[in-house]
């Protein structure tokens, strides 16, 4: 996209009054000032130079948490479903891999630095279990295994190999990318330049994820999202838009250059068959509202629910975005993830096979969906739902020109809009240090402070009062919900008594010794029995019954309005709002931002091995009262087994969750009383010259709001 003369002169005249600004102030104001002004010249010149370079691509990404399906979906979107892009299944194993358009088929490998080695076998000695160390051990000791002389290729910096055929790439990139690649684990990106039309004008990419915990890893990757265009973030359906999915999406994804956000639930499947089951016609209860017997059923059942959960998620997001006076612009991009899109690439990419060339985890999903399809194409497509996706994808590209067009226009919006909000934080800061100096001399501010300081003690003491009846209340709830996952067991734990019938054939004679008939006739013969099926579906019912009362243990005691609300009044009912010495909107700020970032934990249960153990065990009808009896003390065993489980995972989430909520409270109080002394030290060492300090202020103040007038 070429830069236009107009364009050009409408960014020349910015970072011309940019110069001038910092120019007017460099005498009143402080390094501080002065240096996020020349950061946000210097970002908006890269932003500038970056967008508007020669045969500038549309930057799409693909960003989710490792496992979250990225590859499988770029696989099926951009290569008929063919296992180009290798899986990462843990985070060593995790590259950002790069694909754009070339006349000849190359990869070209990055490695890391040396002194980016360094620092990883620097980690790898750490012996915790922070995921940073831990991952660093894992890759050290993978090229320590694979006998790689790691040196020779950090030195090299970077390969680059051609391939002819899809069957080269795949075999040459699972050496650099695959999860047991030789050279996998010295790899920090790939960029794969291919000869297909389609990648024209693209650049595409499939992150590591932002919350990568190798470092230099992240850094790439942020550098790419910061010029990304569009952005398609998969959140696995199973776990959607759990903690960690949120804090990528809401936090740690710069949205300020992203035009389009497009929220994935991938793994569609997956979310399916946790609710499919068969609906005996003797069921005396109806249907269940949480299960389905058919495939349509539940994909209807589970995208209600992933779609209520994004809309209330992106709406409590907006909310909080709007009261924060953030850009229109912004909460549009967010807006935009209210209604996501399920896909299952699995689902999809079987529709174009042979079942008999189904793989292992293909057979598995046909084995679980066929008692519940009449139409299993049809289903597979429903899953799949790569239509939709495909037709999305197809009008991003499309619409490439208006899309990089709307960037452009928002450029000067957004960097006068920033410029703005720094001046007048810079003004208001001005004039409360200038009115504090006016108001004070250096006895009555050391006075102040002092009687800042005991106050501080109040704001402890409520700070500590707060968190402490939220853990006294969560400890309450979490023994109610251990009794309540105890009692509810006794639920499930009788097994259904089925009736059968059997058909038997008897006999009679009649007449006399000398003629006899023998007559034949058949009767009826009744019979109770117990199935394997109804247990596991009981063992079922209390997995979901169990994980719901555990979710109820977090949501009852911890109520994030209240929470907020109190905290609010703590500072309030403790401080003068009405001093110059401090911003108490910072405070309040500060306070919402700490409650905003509390998020429930998630416990995942695993009752398959349990189910698994009684369908191979038992088989068929269970008739005799010997299996009826083992059968009803498998289900005991294994509920009980499951409820000692579930309770030891919510004491130990109740555990966790209360140090992070005593952390919250240490960072609220350190925050407030770090602010507090450090704006005092400021005003106290001022006071030495203090009629000089309050003219500057004065003059700082007056050329701001000048400068500030003169922007549009």
């Amino acid at each position: 996209m070429n830069i236009l003369a107009g364009e050009n002169k409408e960014f020349h005249a910015f970072t011309q009054q940019m110069e001038s600004i910092i120019l007017a102030l460099s005498e009143h104001a402080k390094k501080e000032d002065i240096a996020g002004l020349n950061k946000l010249s210097s970002n908006f010149e890269i932003k500038i130079d970056d967008f508007y370079r020669e045969n500038r691509k549309l930057n799409i990404g693909v960003v989710g948490q490792v496992k979250a399906g990225k590859s499988s979906f770029l696989n099926t979107l951009l290569f008929d479903g063919k296992d180009i892009l290798p899986k990462a299944s843990t985070p060593k194993t995790a590259t950002l891999t790069k694909m754009e358009y070339s006349k000849e088929n190359i990869i070209q490998v990055e490695y890391y630095s040396p002194d980016e080695w360094g620092v990883l076998e620097e980690n790898a000695a750490v012996d915790l279990e922070d995921e940073i160390y831990t991952s660093a051990r894992e890759i050290v000791a993978m090229v320590r295994q694979n006998g790689v002389d790691s040196s020779t290729y950090l030195e090299k910096g970077e390969d680059r190999i051609e391939f002819d055929t899809y069957e080269d790439l795949v075999s040459s990139l699972n050496d650099y990318v695959g999860e047991d690649g030789a050279y996998t684990p010295m790899v920090k990106a790939v960029t794969l330049f291919l000869n297909k039309e389609e990648f024209k004008g693209l650049s595409i990419v499939d992150t590591p994820g932002l919350n990568d915990p190798i470092a230099s890893r992240t850094i790439r990757t942020k550098e790419f999202i910061e010029v990304c265009d569009v952005v398609f973030f998969l959140s696995q359906s199973g776990s959607f838009l759990d903690k960690s999915d949120w804090i990528l999406l809401s936090s740690q994804l710069p949205q300020k250059g992203v035009k389009k956000l497009v929220l994935i639930a991938s793994k569609y499947d997956s979310g399916i068959r946790d609710v499919l089951r068969v609906r005996d016609e003797d069921d005396i209860f109806g249907e269940d509202e949480n299960t389905a017997d058919n495939v349509p059923k539940a994909c209807r059942m589970i995208k209600k629910k992933l779609k209520k959960r994004a809309r209330d998620k992106v709406g409590e997001f907006v909310r909080d975005l709007e009261s924060r006076g953030s850009s229109p612009e912004l909460i549009d991009v967010i807006r935009q993830c209210a209604e996501p899109m399920m896909v299952s690439s699995l689902a999809y990419n079987m529709l174009r096979k042979d079942p008999g060339a189904y793989s292992s985890e293909e057979k598995n999903l046909y084995s679980a969906l066929k008692q519940f399809s009449d139409d299993m194409e049809s289903d597979l497509k429903l899953l799949g739902n790569f239509d939709e996706v495909q037709k999305l994808f197809g009008k991003v590209v499309t619409e490439k020109e208006a899309i990089l067009e709307a960037k452009a226009k928002s450029f000067l919006p957004n960097a006068t809009e920033e410029l703005k909000g720094l001046l007048m934080g810079y003004l208001e800061k001005a004039k409360q240090r200038a009115q504090a100096l006016e108001h004070n001399d250096r006895d009555a501010l050391l006075k102040q402070k002092k009687q800042m300081e005991s106050q501080m003690g109040a704001v402890k003491a409520d700070l500590a009062a707060v968190f402490g009846e939220l853990n006294a209340k969560l400890e309450a709830e979490k023994l109610t919900g251990i009794r309540e996952l105890r009692g509810a067991g006794k639920e499930y734990l009788n097994v259904r008594e089925r009736t059968g019938s059997v058909t038997k054939t008897g006999s009679y004679t009649t007449g006399f010794w000398f003629w006899k008939k023998t007559h034949v006739y058949t009767y009826e013969e009744h019979y109770s029995y117990c199935l394997a099926a109804d247990a596991i579906e009981n063992l079922r019912k209390y997995g979901l019954d169990a994980s719901s009362r555990v979710e109820e243990v977090f949501g009852e005691a911890i109520q994030a309005k209240e929470i907020k609300r109190r905290l609010l009044n703590v500072v309030v009912q403790n401080f003068d709002m009405g001093s110059e010495t401090y911003d108490s909107s910072l405070f309040r700020i500060m306070v919402e931002e700490t409650v905003s970032g509390i998020e429930f934990p998630i416990l995942d249960l695993d009752i398959s091995d349990a189910m698994g153990s009684i369908a191979s065990k038992f088989q068929g009808e269970l008739t005799s009262a010997g299996q009826k009896t083992e059968l009803s003390a498998a289900l005991s065993k294994a509920i009980s087994r499951i409820c000692e489980e579930l309770s030891k995972k919510l004491e130990e989430a109740v555990k966790e969750f209360k140090r992070e909520m005593s952390a919250m409270g240490q960072k609220v109080e350190e925050s407030l009383l770090a602010n507090i002394s450090k704006e005092f030290e400021v005003l106290l060492s001022q006071c030495e010259n203090k009629e000089k300090e309050i003219a500057d202020y004065r003059g700082y103040a007056a050329i701001l709001e000048t400068e500030i007038g003169k922007l549009p």
